[in-house]
């Protein structure tokens, strides 16, 4: 065992991007009124249940968003109940700013990474709030999660490497000076920063009507255990109330 840092003075930020990545694919649809209404109902119905209901509220979550497309994203945030005070949509010129206030008096930053039409367990920010630290880690990673078709309403347990769902953890004080991992290719390069792993299936990865890149099958960096696909409604309602 290595040695270990205490749990200390830490902030976690959900970093999530609604329509600021540099995508090859699908780019300038993503400033369109029809793209973002249909985002803003998916983060809605799925991702803001997942964050709302976490049992730790210990938590700010930053929505990014391009900031040529500010009109289009308050309007449909009129649309819905207000958000709480620690979930905010954010301009991507603002984005690094908001970060770096939240760190004042913090020793380390917990960054969670999270897509706007994704899920993590409603426990998943208390696991990380009792997070001891070994001393050189960079990453939490969590490999153990679920696939779910919200088209066929069926769900299965899935197995990534290095997936999506990841915390990368700093200094506070490095952070704000611009310290940043290098993850060339995404986050397929995160299982090569010293990390730690957590057991417990803690995400749901959604596939719906908007994905572009995404199908309910095993492929690349996905496994899917087909033999354990969820078809049952009751079944799988009950297996999502577990991350919103």
């Amino acid at each position: 065992m290595g040695q270990t840092v205490g749990k200390g003075k830490k902030k976690i930020i959900v970093g999530i991007a609604f329509n600021s990545k540099k995508l090859k694919y699908n780019r300038k649809k993503r400033f369109s009124k029809r793209w973002i209404k249909s985002r803003m109902k998916i983060f809605m119905k799925y991702t803001r249940r997942s964050l709302q209901r976490q049992t730790s509220q210990g938590f700010d979550a930053l929505i990014e968003y391009e900031d040529r497309s500010r009109k289009h994203i308050k309007k449909q945030l009129r649309k819905y109940k207000k958000l709480p005070r620690n979930i905010k949509f954010i301009p991507k010129s603002m984005y690094q700013r908001s970060i770096k206030k939240r760190l004042k008096g913090y020793r380390y930053l917990y960054l969670v990474r999270l897509d706007s039409d994704d899920l993590y367990r409603r426990s998943y920010i208390q696991q990380l709030r009792n997070h001891r630290r070994r001393k050189g880690v960079k990453a939490i990673i969590n490999q153990n999660g679920y696939m779910y078709d919200s088209k066929k309403k069926r769900i299965a347990p899935m197995y990534a490497k290095s997936p999506a769902f990841y915390t990368l953890i700093y200094k506070a004080k490095s952070y704000r000076r611009g310290k940043r991992y290098k993850l060339r290719g995404g986050h397929p390069a995160v299982i090569r920063l010293r990390h730690d792993k957590l057991r417990l299936r803690n995400y749901v990865h959604i596939i719906h009507s908007g994905n572009t890149t995404s199908k309910f099958r095993s492929k690349r960096n996905k496994i899917i255990d087909k033999r354990r696909v969820v078809k049952d409604r009751r079944r799988v309602r009950r297996i999502l109330s577990s991350f919103m």
